[in-house]
């Protein structure tokens, strides 16, 4: 559970019903993907979220308290490249026309050309017939909306929206090597690209955990010279970088050592990544988070009314007392943040005691 809302509870869950559904006989076994969650399979029609509240009485009206928000940060608006992304149904023309001019793209036009790939690589490794696969699931997901539900049109049209395997219809037969993905995703974080150097330093900073599992050895896997570098990504205010450090922090080879706030709380995992969420929607109103986990909640739940991610944390994805525990923290990370107070988040502090156990 101490990634739980990581990905939001919506997303997971979808997740774990796809994967359940690829094992039916019918299908391929199923890769690992890098970091793409697919919603494009069959889910119940009932509320998902952690929290008490139905969705009924979530939809009632808002729960969550605006007093408590923080000066809202100027809106900043998607490139060109980012909105097409998101709004393109056609992942397989939307990468062709980028690799089209390939050897002049700007890094984030390489960063969303690896997520694009990414995504698709994904779906094709689960898929072994996108087209069939795309049909099956969308019928089983209409089969699962009551024939009098008000929301249903909206329901439907979410679910369209958030199945990936439906975008990657082009990718049909093509194998997408995890090499050009990794190559795009090195040259976006050279070219100076925050979402992608997160990636990167993820990657590897996972990939040191799991070499060196327990003994003396685990303390050198994450050095200071790492927190470092977390301490600059965060810096940058990216919302995209700043929920893959969350997401990293609260695992639970790092989350015991972490404190927060002046008196040096352990904070609680899932409610740090959704602070951390709150924060980067907050720096980035237009932040990826809300579109696919709003997607995903109306699609799969009907909650179709969220008007912010912070609606949506609190009215769907997290129980009250997350909700509680997530608001202290994301006042503390907006302090931090701006004072570079980061012995708020306990980072100064396990930079000294990294630096000290290295000399």
């Amino acid at each position: 559970m101490n990634r739980l809302t990581a990905f939001g509870l919506a997303s997971l869950v979808a997740y774990g019903v796809l994967l359940a559904s690829l094992w039916d006989g019918s299908s391929s076994s199923a890769s690992s993907g890098s970091g793409s969650v697919v919603a494009n399979d069959q889910a119940a029609a009932k509320p998902v979220g952690a929290s008490s509240r139905s969705v009924r009485e979530a939809s009632s009206g808002p729960q969550y308290s605006a007093s408590v928000r923080p000066a809202a940060a100027p809106a900043k608006r998607l490139s060109s490249v980012a909105a097409e992304f998101r709004q393109s149904r056609d992942l397989k023309a939307f990468a062709d026309a980028l690799l089209a001019r390939k050897d002049s793209l700007d890094h984030e036009e390489r960063y969303y050309l690896a997520r694009a790939l990414e995504t698709c690589a994904f779906a094709t490794a689960m898929n072994d017939d996108l087209a069939a696969a795309a049909d099956k699931r969308r019928r089983q997901f209409l089969a699962t909306i009551p024939p009098a539900d008000p929301e249903a049109a909206r329901r439907i049209a979410a679910y369209d929206a958030a199945d990936d395997t439906q975008r990657c219809l082009g990718f049909q037969n093509s194998r997408i090597a995890q090499k050009q993905i990794d190559d795009l995703y090195r040259q976006a974080s050279e070219g100076g690209d925050a979402r992608a150097q997160a990636r990167m330093l993820v990657a590897e900073l996972n990939k040191n955990l799991s070499a060196t599992k327990g003994g003396a050895e685990a303390g050198k896997a994450v050095g200071s010279d790492d927190f470092q570098r977390i301490i600059g990504l965060l810096e940058t205010r990216d919302a995209d970088a700043m929920v893959l450090v969350a997401q990293f922090l609260a695992q639970h080879r790092l989350i015991g050592e972490l404190r927060i706030g002046p008196a040096g709380e352990a904070p609680d995992p899932a409610s740090l990544v959704g602070a951390f969420s709150l924060v980067a929607c907050d720096f980035q109103p237009t932040c990826a988070a809300f579109d696919r986990e709003a997607l995903q909640a109306c699609a799969y739940a009907g909650y179709c009314s969220a008007g912010s991610y912070e609606e949506l944390y609190a009215n769907f994805l997290a129980s009250p007392w997350s909700y509680a525990q997530a608001m202290r923290y994301r006042g503390i990370i907006h302090s931090a943040i701006e004072t570079r107070n980061w012995s708020l988040l306990g980072l100064q502090k396990l930079i000294g005691a990294k630096s000290n156990a290295a000399s």
